[in-house]
């Protein structure tokens, strides 16, 4: 795979870093459209618990003799609940409005990723198999989450069969690799794309994130290849993580 060029007919009486911020823009936006619904399912299962909760314990009191010990335990485990739930939808919503300066641990993002995307993924006969080990290198989680969650985005639009796409890293002594191997489970084939009504990504809006986060993008039929650039803080992995060459 070879890193594709950024190639776009410059707009009328727009100067060329303005355009491609325009182009940059658009590309987040329809990201954010596709993760929108997902978002949306996540905050809404943080929830579900304290549903049960509550109608447990308003079962409870309407019993003549409410065990008062049930009931403080119930109270208990609603606070825990709600206090977790609150942190999540916290976390859920910096996906719309990242944290300036936000960083994450390069494994437990894609992880996040893999995870955040994993059922909407499903629904569409895709699998998700995060085969990425133990990285700790702190990359931009802005960089992170649009560059992965648009990779993945992208492959699953553009094939023409469901598939299992599976993530793996390989780290070197000034960057780490994160490939996205598409491997279709069947015959191609016409299939129900289900995208919430918004378009579909393809490569360009790829192309847009990764060179707006400074991430170097290899890209063919059969998946992606994401070049994350250590600084001089993270390049000190364990001998036993860095390929050689």
């Amino acid at each position: 795979m070879t890193p594709q060029k950024l190639t776009s007919p410059p707009l009328p009486g727009t100067a060329p870093g303005a355009e491609l911020s325009l182009l940059e823009d658009g590309a987040r936006y329809a990201l954010l459209q596709r993760l929108t619904p997902v978002l949306q399912h996540q905050i809404m299962g943080n929830f579900q618990s304290m549903d049960m909760i509550t109608v447990m314990m308003d079962r409870r009191l309407q019993s003549a003799s409410p065990d008062l010990d049930s009931m403080r335990q119930d109270c208990a485990l609603l606070d825990s609940v709600s206090e977790t739930a609150i942190k999540s939808v916290i976390n859920l919503l910096t996906w719309v409005r990242p944290k300036p300066g936000s960083t994450q641990r390069f494994d437990a993002g894609v992880e996040e990723c893999a995870q955040l995307l994993l059922n909407e993924f499903k629904i569409k006969g895709f699998v998700i198999v995060n085969e990425v080990s133990q990285v700790p290198a702190e990359f931009s989680s802005r960089a992170l989450r649009s560059v992965v969650s648009a990779a993945l985005f992208c492959l699953c639009d553009l094939s023409t069969a469901p598939a299992t796409l599976t993530l793996r890293a390989h780290a070197y002594a000034d960057h780490i690799d994160l490939s996205v191997d598409l491997v279709s489970t069947e015959q191609e084939q016409a299939r129900n794309v289900f995208s919430n009504g918004y378009r579909l990504l393809n490569w360009r809006d790829l192309e847009l994130l990764a060179a707006a986060e400074s991430v170097g993008l290899a890209h063919s039929d059969s998946g992606a290849r994401l070049t994350f650039r250590l600084d001089s803080e993270n390049q000190a992995l364990p001998a036993t993580l860095v390929a050689p060459g």
